[in-house]
């Protein structure tokens, strides 16, 4: 990937908080202001060096008294933790983004052939789209 564009992303993202909300077919992390990142590819939760939680963990019960509902987990996971980082494997493009507080978001481009993750900016919060392409590559869209 362009270091130049690398370094346009992590400026329009470092800073920044979130949310994520289940959609029916994926979910989104939702920038507070303007932007997404939609994940409909696999993605985890590291937090304090363990799997806090995993996108498969979403209404599975593991022997709890309720089945994990992971909108709410995650959501508690990342309240008020700002993006510290972000990394783009440049051989598989697997997105990493850091988070304050020792999380990190983990999605795995996990297809050589269907599109992964994008990263949705819109005008005013940098104008671009992002997206990890089957095979590992990413290619930027800017205004």
């Amino acid at each position: 990937m362009d270091q130049e564009w690398l370094l346009r992303i992590e400026h329009n993202l470092v800073g920044r908080c979130g949310s994520i909300a289940r959609r029916e077919a994926d979910w989104v992390f939702n920038l507070d202001g303007s932007g997404s990142i939609s994940l409909p590819i696999p993605w985890r939760i590291v937090a304090n060096g363990r799997i806090a939680f995993a996108d498969e963990d979403d209404g599975q019960q593991f022997g709890l008294p309720a089945p994990v509902n992971g909108e709410d987990l995650v959501n508690q996971l990342l309240v008020g933790q700002a993006i510290a980082g972000i990394t783009i494997d440049g051989e598989t493009a697997d997105l990493s983004l850091q988070f304050e507080g020792n999380v990190r978001l983990d999605a795995f481009n996990y297809s050589a052939g269907y599109e992964g993750w994008q990263i949705n900016l819109p005008a005013e919060s940098g104008g671009m789209w992002v997206i990890a392409l089957g095979g590992g590559d990413v290619t930027v869209f800017a205004e």
